[in-house]
Formats: structure tokens, C-alpha cells, sequence
């Protein structure tokens, strides 16, 4: 295999035809271009250029080998800026907090998009219903639902999250039917412990109730999967049910009452000192369409 170097040379020579002039574009004594001519064409078995003492010039098989020689050029060129643009990419390593839920029925999708547009940032994801400390724990980003109380914080508004109240139709199908909030009392809830009070609007009217739970906890993950079974009546974010109401497996109720929606934010500490996978991150976040994640 011949070395990309010589091909250099080659067409240095034959775009200034001369061996003189070569030399002096390369800065290499013309002993030394004329030594590795005669070498490689040695090699190839073949006269690449005809020699004069005033000129240069490429022969017939010359001017075939020349085109090949630009073409490599041409790649060893792209190499170097592909090369170039690897440094320049953000690499090294995020930790993101976000809850559950979140981190089982949105993440997935949303850092695939990431990781494909950066894959030399390694990505942890801490999934928690507690606000971890951000500082302690070196946490990058935390996705947050509720109030965030550390003013040193950024805190940046990613998107309105939709409930929506939902059972099985195993469940439905045995007990009395959902027309009002108010029947709610009289129906298995399975109540989130953030969320002790629902309220719904409908065009003409609003009502809060506050359902004696069948069940509790601090998992959405888990009351879905509670709900599904037919164990109650949930109130949830649109965007977890959307799949299992598609499957048939639950049944929105009182589609006519809207029930309130919550807000979902970015938190992370100040842009000093950020580095590449931060700002990337960051700019990926402002550019995402968080539509289906708010309406389901």
C-alpha cells in the first residue's frame, strides 16, 4: 500500500510541475522529492512523470495516478474535519432527577433524542419523588413538580401537565355510574398523597372534592398499574394513561370536567462555569416540543 504522503507529493508536483518548485512548497530538498519518485514509481512498476531540465509533466498513466492521489486528499481532508468536529462535540457525563413516572413513561424517548444528536455524553438518571439536593448530591438538571424554594436556582418552565380521571372498564362495569364529582364519593379512589384534593371545571361550574382513598401512595407508577388492574377510580397525568386508554385497558370519565393541571420545571444551578454537555443539554431541553408530554 503506498503512502498518502507520496500521493501528496505526487500532486504537489504535477500542479506545479516542477521538482524545483515542489520542494519549495513542501519545504524538502529536491534530492529528496526526486529519491521518492523514482521510489514509488519503482514500486508501481510504472513512469508517473516525464522529466526534463526545464519541466515536469505527468505521463498518460501519471495523470490517472494523479486523480486517484486527489481523491484520498480529499478524504484525509474530511477525516480532519471530522476529527475536528468530534473535539468540539460535548462529551462527558449528566446526572438527571426527575420522578418516577417521569423516568418510565417520557425519558426513554426524550434522551434517545438526545443521545443520538450527542453520544459521547453519559447519561445517569436518578429516579426519585424526592428533591434530592442538587448541590450534594452533583446532580446536573432535576425535573421538578411543586415548589422550588432554593432561589439559587434556575428554574425554567418546561410545560402544563394534564390530568385526566380514568378507570378500567372491569371496574366501571360493576359499579355505579361516574356523572358528577360529587359521585366520586361513593367510588374506590386511589388518591396520590401530593394530590389529597381534586378539582374539576367544567364550562359552567367548578368543584373540589376530596375522595376518601381506597388506596394511597406516593407512586403514579403505581396507582396506574393499580387502576388498570380495576382497583379504583385515579386521577393522573394525561400523557402515563394515553397508552392504556388506547388499548383499551382504561376509560377516561367526566371528559366535560377538566380537572386541574400542575406544571412540570426545570431546575439546575447557575450558567457559570457550565460545560459543553450542560449548554447542550440545556439548549436541547428549549428545543424539545414538550407537547405531547403535557396534553398526552
Amino acid at each position: 500500500m503506498e503512502s498518502v504522503d507520496d500521493m501528496l507529493l505526487v500532486i504537489e508536483i504535477a500542479d506545479s510541475g516542477s521538482f524545483t518548485q515542489a520542494s519549495v512548497r513542501l519545504g524538502l530538498p529536491k534530492s529528496t522529492i526526486s529519491n521518492r519518485v523514482s521510489q514509488l514509481e519503482k514500486r508501481l512498476g510504472l513512469r508517473l512523470f516525464n522529466r526534463s531540465t526545464r519541466s515536469v509533466s505527468l505521463t498518460t498513466n501519471g495523470q490517472v495516478y494523479v486523480e486517484y492521489c486527489r481523491r484520498v486528499r480529499a478524504e484525509v481532508a474530511a477525516a480532519s474535519i471530522a476529527m475536528a468536529n468530534l473535539r468540539e462535540q460535548p462529551l462527558g457525563a449528566l446526572k438527571i432527577t426527575c420522578p418516577e413516572v417521569t423516568a418510565i413513561h417520557f425519558m426513554p424517548r426524550f434522551l434517545d433524542g438526545f443521545a443520538r444528536k450527542f453520544p459521547r455524553v453519559e447519561i445517569e438518571v436518578i429516579a426519585t419523588n424526592q428533591h434530592l439536593d442538587l448541590i450534594r448530591e452533583q446532580v446536573d438538571f432535576a425535573f421538578r413538580v411543586g415548589l422550588v424554594l432554593n432561589q439559587e436556582f434556575i428554574v425554567r418552565m418546561i410545560s402544563s401537565i394534564k390530568r385526566i380521571l380514568v378507570a378500567s372498564p372491569t371496574y366501571l362495569a360493576r359499579e355505579n355510574a361516574i356523572r358528577e364529582p360529587d359521585d366520586l364519593a361513593q367510588h374506590r379512589c386511589l388518591v396520590h398523597n401530593a394530590l389529597p384534593d381534586w378539582s374539576f371545571a367544567a364550562e359552567t361550574a367548578q368543584a373540589v372534592v376530596r375522595p376518601v382513598p381506597a388506596i394511597k401512595s406516593d407512586s403514579l407508577a403505581f396507582l396506574l398499574g393499580t387502576c388498570v388492574e380495576g382497583g379504583g377510580v385515579a386521577l393522573l397525568p394525561s400523557y402515563i394513561c394515553r397508552p392504556a386508554i388506547k388499548a383499551g385497558k382504561l376509560i377516561e370519565i367526566l371528559p366535560g370536567w377538566n380537572p386541574s393541571s400542575y406544571d412540570m420545571k426545570l431546575v439546575f444551578p447557575g450558567r457559570k462555569n457550565q460545560s459543553k454537555a450542560q449548554a447542550a443539554f440545556r439548549d436541547y431541553v428549549n428545543a424539545f416540543d414538550f407537547t405531547e408530554f403535557a396534553g398526552g
